[in-house]
């Protein structure tokens, strides 16, 4: 099947600067919109992996130690991917909107980020999350695991997965709702353009950009 093309962001329309964040269990399709969500809104979609390559690209000293842990094969811990967030972040042009993906995982990361955008004068504006019927996800990710071989991926494997989503990252959209971000859930079942239109009315609605 051929992807339909994104549309593109009028460039005569006045620029506002955004930080967002977005959310959405395993097999949600969150890094195909995330991509959709950067183009549509000329903002720099920065997901973990993203983050991660940079800083040890960059050679800092939180990069080099994430190098060194992931090249023992070993998951690179919470109090490392904070820091790393926030070298990447420090390099943030301000006049740049940033996507974040991936981040924060938990209430204690949030935390962690509010403080480092606090410092650089920013503060999260919205958040979107992908809302998907649990059987379906599974589904989509059993059959991904079929088509590309992943036999790690079991239905035990994936079901892990979705209990660490719904036990730490879901209640990150409840710290943002106490603090007054606008937190907008978004179906995510249906056609890959179909989802997109929704998620975009719903950052033009939360963000102000009518």
């Amino acid at each position: 099947m051929v992807a339909a093309a994104v549309p593109h962001r009028d460039p005569r329309a006045p620029r506002v600067l955004l930080i967002g964040l977005i959310f959405g269990p395993p097999g949600s399709g969150k890094g195909t919109q995330a991509a959709r969500v950067e183009k549509e809104f000329d903002m720099s979609h920065l997901s973990t992996g993203e983050i991660l390559r940079s800083e040890v690209a960059h050679g800092s000293a939180v990069g080099k130690e994430a190098a060194r842990i992931m090249a023992a094969g070993d998951l690179v811990p919470d109090e490392l991917i904070d820091r790393i967030v926030e070298s990447r972040l420090g390099r943030t042009n301000p006049t740049e909107s940033v996507l974040l993906d991936g981040f924060p995982r938990t209430t204690q990361q949030a935390k962690a980020l509010d403080l480092m955008l606090a410092e650089l004068g920013r503060r999260v504006d919205f958040v979107v999350a992908l809302d998907v019927p649990e059987g379906l996800l599974v589904d989509r990710l059993l059959h991904r695991a079929q088509v590309e071989g992943r036999a790690d991926d079991t239905r035990e494997a994936i079901m892990e997965r979705m209990h660490e989503y719904h036990a730490r990252t879901a209640p990150v959209l409840d710290h943002y709702r106490r603090a007054g971000v606008p937190v907008a859930e978004v179906e995510g079942v249906g056609e890959v353009d179909e989802v997109f239109d929704r998620v975009r009315d719903a950052i033009k609605r939360v963000a102000g950009r009518i």
